[in-house]
C-alpha cells in the first residue's frame, strides 16, 4: 500500500509539473507574440489620417485633368489640408503640348478648393522638352493656373527665361514671367 500512495504521489507531482510547464510555455509564447506585433506610432494631434503611396486623380466631365501621386500623405481634418511628402504632379496636355510633369520635396492640398501647393526643389518638365525650376509653386483647380512669386528659371530649347514671379495657364498654354526678366537665346541649339 505503501508503495502504491507513493506512485500515486509521484504521479500527481509529474502532472502539476507537466501542467506548470505547460502554462509557463504559453505565458513566454503569448508575450513573445505581444512583443513582436508592430505597434504603430501614434500620429501627431494635428493629423487625423496618415498614409504611404497617394494616388489622387482629378476630372472634370470625365476628362482627366492631373494626377497627383506623393510618397506619403497625412489629412488634417479640422484644416480640412493634407500635407504631402514626395510629390509627383502630372497635368493633362493636349496633343500639341502633351503633358506637364511637376516634382517636388512636399507640398498641400486643399480638399475643399482641390488647390495644390508645392514646396521644394519643384521642377517642372513637359514632353515637348520644356522645363522650369523654383523654390515653391500653387496650382489653382478653378483657373487651371501654375502661380509662384519666387525665383524661377525656364528653359525651352535655345530659350533661357530668368525671373521672378510666373503664371502660366495650364489649358491655354500660355506664360508670363511677372519681374526682373532676363532672357537669353542660344545661337545653334535647337528651336
Amino acid at each position: 500500500m505503501r508503495k502504491l500512495k507513493k506512485i500515486r504521489q509521484m504521479l500527481a507531482l509529474a502532472i502539476v509539473v507537466a501542467t506548470l510547464s505547460l502554462l509557463a510555455a504559453i505565458a513566454v509564447n503569448m508575450y513573445q507574440g505581444k512583443r513582436s506585433a508592430r505597434t504603430l506610432p501614434r500620429l501627431p494631434q494635428n493629423i487625423d489620417l496618415s498614409m504611404q503611396q497617394l494616388h489622387y486623380t482629378e476630372t472634370r466631365s470625365g476628362v482627366k485633368k492631373w494626377d497627383l501621386l506623393a510618397g506619403k500623405a497625412e489629412y488634417d481634418r479640422k484644416s480640412d489640408l493634407t500635407r504631402l511628402a514626395g510629390i509627383h504632379m502630372v497635368i493633362a496636355g493636349d496633343r500639341r503640348f502633351g503633358e506637364l510633369t511637376l516634382t517636388a520635396d512636399r507640398g498641400e492640398y486643399h480638399n475643399t478648393t482641390r488647390d495644390v501647393r508645392l514646396i521644394g526643389h519643384v521642377a517642372a518638365k513637359s514632353v515637348t522638352g520644356m522645363e522650369f525650376k523654383t523654390g515653391h509653386l500653387s496650382y489653382n483647380a478653378t483657373r487651371a493656373m501654375l502661380h509662384t512669386t519666387d525665383r524661377l528659371q525656364f528653359t525651352d530649347g535655345s530659350l533661357t527665361v530668368e525671373g521672378v514671379g510666373m503664371e502660366l495657364m495650364t489649358e491655354k498654354k500660355s506664360m508670363k514671367i511677372l519681374s526682373g526678366v532676363i532672357a537669353t537665346i542660344r545661337p545653334g541649339a535647337r528651336p
